[in-house]
């Protein structure tokens, strides 16, 4: 009797499987809920006003937003004059800016993917001495702010005579210490059977990582490319400060200039502001799926 008393208590305290959640669980999962709810509506309300307002005429665009109404999520006297000066202002500077900072995103997609993936291979399979260092340092990078090195890194470009040249936007960004990370914890995770293989056919280290490794690394591809091109895209310092010709002038730079010494022409700096946003959305969107693989996969020890 005893044994079955304990055994009744037992299931009774024993959290149930399948069948409807309890109170408690609900009242959990409603207030979480909940709270997501507000987060994402203090997060796309603005995002939709900003839309909204780039097709708005510029002494419109704070007509319904103070005090806020559901009329500013919505273009008042709807015209695309904003996006159309956006393009041909100033001898259309943004139209090139758009495609200097192309150039420049997939430049250094190329480049310093290239390099990274090499770094990566050479950490994640070959043993050499003061590798360990060298990997080191590589994650002590993660902890230097980005301008603590700027002024150096000025010097040195305007040294080498390369102030408004291709040069200084592309060159400084080909070591990246957080792909190389990437690159390294997801090749360490590929079995050593088909190194060994390709290796046994006679293929050499660049081979075995161009045919065989990088073919089994579909997303940590996507996701070092998509890091590379949207850091590039979205760089605004540097480029403004070793590249201030407008012959080299990058989109973020370019939507920099919708604010003049008097005035703002808010309803281009909103345009440039969607139009720059939209190409990464475009990007990340259709590869997300990679993308949050190749980050799980490589941040994972």
């Amino acid at each position: 009797m005893a044994e079955r008393a304990t055994a009744v208590a037992g299931a009774k305290t024993r959290p149930r499987r399948g069948g409807a959640p309890s109170f408690r669980v609900l009242i959990h999962r409603t207030v979480v809920y909940l709270l997501l709810i507000g987060v994402a509506i203090l997060v796309i309300v603005p995002l939709m006003w900003a839309f909204s307002a780039s097709f708005t005429p510029n002494e419109k665009v704070f007509a319904y937003a103070f005090p806020f109404t559901w009329r500013a999520l919505f273009p008042v006297d709807f015209t695309l004059e904003g996006y159309k000066e956006l393009f041909t202002r100033r001898e259309g500077l943004f139209g090139r800016a758009v495609v200097n900072t192309l150039i420049l995103s997939f430049s250094t997609v190329l480049l310093s993917g290239s390099a990274s993936a090499m770094a990566g291979f050479a950490f994640a399979r070959f043993e050499f001495r003061g590798r360990s260092l060298l990997f080191t340092l590589v994650l002590l990078t993660f902890m230097i702010p980005g301008p603590l090195t700027t002024i150096p890194l000025y010097i040195l470009v305007s040294r080498l005579g390369w102030i408004n040249t291709w040069q200084a936007l592309i060159l400084p960004g080909l070591a990246n210490s957080l792909v190389i990370f990437v690159f390294r914890q997801f090749f360490a995770e590929i079995s050593q059977d088909y190194l060994d293989a390709a290796r046994v056919d006679g293929a050499s280290w660049l081979r075995v990582l161009t045919s065989v490794v990088l073919p089994m690394s579909k997303p940590v591809l996507v996701t070092a490319s998509l890091l590379l091109f949207l850091g590039q895209w979205n760089n605004f310092f540097w480029p403004l400060l070793v590249a201030p010709d407008p012959e080299f002038r990058v989109v973020q730079v370019a939507v920099s200039y919708a604010y003049e010494e008097y005035t703002t022409q808010w309803d281009l700096l909103l345009a440039g502001s969607t139009f720059a946003a939209l190409i990464p959305i475009l990007l990340v969107l259709p590869f997300q799926r990679y993308y949050v693989s190749g980050l799980v996969g490589g941040l994972r020890e």
